[in-house]
């Protein structure tokens, strides 16, 4: 059943260029993340993104990983070494225990399609705490935990994309969160891969 508030949404086309206007010659943009690494969930992910891929751009590189907070432009003037540095030993201290988290139905925003997680103890929104008790992110005003698919190539309807989603009838899957990791990628490559700059073991 598709929300009446959505019936008559479309999707927004991502535009694939260099942002200078928005990096301002930047190299590169941090977050902190999970990566995503569960054989069957990523099978999923790629079912779902051949079932779309008509609407998906394609080359779309980024590993599959849940944002768990985006830190910014890296440099002296936005997210700094500095702030890193804090993060890292907070998260450190807390000595964060391991926890499992659920890959859910497919959904999307009007730029991209993802699937859903589910977190029933909470854990990631209490990491995006401890995150941002040091420095606030350049997040939405809503955290909504995801695995994006790719960006839209065009402006469809998302009822019908939704339908066709909701046709793969996704199971959940559950799967343990082990480390915490800061990553980067390159700002010119609007669907490069990221790298890992650290990680954080889970107790």
């Amino acid at each position: 059943m598709i929300p009446p508030q959505r019936e008559n949404e479309i999707t927004q086309p991502t535009e694939l260029r260099d942002f200078f206007e928005w990096h301002q010659g930047i190299k590169y943009y941090g977050f902190w993340a999970i990566e995503v690494q569960h054989p069957l969930c990523l099978q999923q992910l790629k079912l779902c993104q051949q079932s779309i891929a008509d609407t998906l751009h394609p080359h779309y590189l980024r590993q599959a990983h849940i944002t768990l907070s985006a830190s910014g432009l890296l440099d002296e003037k936005h997210f700094t070494a500095s702030d890193l540095q804090q993060q890292i030993e907070a998260l450190t201290q807390a000595r964060i225990p391991a926890f499992s988290i659920f890959s859910s139905k497919p959904d999307t925003f009007t730029t991209a399609p993802y699937l859903s997680i589910k977190d029933p103890s909470n854990s990631l929104t209490s990491i995006r705490d401890q995150l941002h008790h040091v420095r606030e992110g350049q997040d939405a005003c809503e955290y909504i935990p995801h695995i994006t698919l790719g960006f839209y190539n065009q402006a469809y309807s998302i009822p019908k994309l939704l339908n066709q989603l909701s046709a793969l009838n996704i199971p959940a899957i559950e799967f343990m969160v082990k480390e915490l990791v800061f990553a980067r990628y390159n700002t010119h490559e609007i669907q490069g891969r990221y790298h890992v700059l650290h990680r954080i073991p889970l107790d």
